[in-house]
């Protein structure tokens, strides 16, 4: 099985707010999984893959001298 996948040009600020969204989205879905497991916990583990992905894709961007937003944001939440 062959997975597709797409390139799409994003902004720094955009890579950065869909970052958060994901891990606002993490958060949900780690409350549905101990809840009600099963759905919750395969869409959890898909998504922890996907941030992982995401991290590895935008290393550099997190490595520049001044914190993001999302950095600053997730030192409040974790």
């Amino acid at each position: 099985m062959t997975l597709r996948t797409h390139q799409v040009d994003l902004t720094d600020k955009e890579l950065e707010l869909i970052e958060v969204a994901l891990h606002t989205q993490e958060k949900i879905l780690s409350v549905q999984s101990r809840a009600n497991g099963g759905a919750a916990q395969a869409e959890l583990n898909i998504l922890k893959g996907l941030l992982r992905r995401l991290r590895r894709t935008t290393l550099p961007v997190h490595l520049s001298s001044t914190p993001s937003w999302s950095q600053v944001a997730r030192q409040f939440f974790f």
